[in-house]
């Protein structure tokens, strides 16, 4: 199951991101909590490569046809459980990781003094800002359908860590 590193980083990015999601006025403060944000994905990745379990680089590796297998089993009502995240939950994590750095680049190049005036870096930044919130919505629902369907509290799981084991024909 997820480490107490990986629990902390996703609270802390949870946290971070919705902060700065209702306090999105651009000053020094939003910035901090911004490049806090990339500073907790950077540390996440960092952990990926010397943890083990649930929060090495092997259990977030995506694979396309793992993916649609694992849909088409989900679709048949077949739900196979997982220690750590899902195929599809595992898109999610890069999805959300990749809109956070993102974010932080055009958030960051839209105070250079090269960018000065150009309206592009300020208007990417607001559109991932939306997909952000989209791909949370998203998540949340994921987990919400997961818990519900595996009738386990997956929330709870990533605060305490604890998490039952999948049986032998992965339910």
């Amino acid at each position: 199951m997820w480490d107490a590193a990986v629990r902390l980083l996703h609270w802390s990015l949870a946290a971070l991101v919705l902060f700065n999601g209702v306090r999105d006025d651009g000053d020094f403060v939003h910035r901090v909590i911004g490049y806090a944000a990339v500073g907790v994905v950077g540390a996440r990745l960092l952990w990926a490569a010397v943890a083990s379990g649930a929060a090495a680089w092997s259990e977030l590796t995506l694979s396309m046809p793992g993916t649609l297998r694992y849909l088409r089993r989900l679709l048949r009502g077949n739900v196979a459980r997982h220690l750590g995240h899902n195929p599809l939950g595992r898109w999610m994590v890069w999805l959300l990781w990749s809109l956070v750095l993102l974010l932080g680049l055009t958030g960051w190049l839209s105070r250079t003094d090269a960018l000065w005036g150009e309206d592009w870096p300020r208007d990417v930044h607001a559109l991932l800002a939306k997909l952000l919130w989209v791909a949370v919505a998203l998540h949340l629902a994921g987990v919400a359908l997961m818990s519900w369907l595996q009738r386990e509290n997956l929330p709870l799981a990533m605060i305490t860590g604890s998490k039952r084991a999948p049986s032998q024909d992965g339910t």
